[in-house]
């Protein structure tokens, strides 16, 4: 008799609780940085060309290559 009140219990609620769950908003996708494509691109030829000259100091100051004068 215990069971037959634990089955009826639980028949109504099985199918009742299935609700659509509820979809929250996506987050947009953040830009790396903060930054558009043109300020990267930017600082990248920035980061680019202070490393080609620090490599050319270096290479100088080494005495690897020497200017032509």
């Amino acid at each position: 008799m215990m069971l037959d009140d634990f089955r009826n219990a639980d028949a109504g609620t099985f199918q009742d609780d299935t609700t659509a769950p509820e979809l929250s908003e996506e987050p947009q996708p953040q830009d790396a940085l903060g930054m558009t494509p043109v300020q990267r691109f930017v600082l990248a030829l920035m980061f680019f060309f202070s490393m080609f000259l620090l490599g050319t100091v270096c290479l100088l100051v080494t005495q690897r290559i020497w200017l032509p004068l």
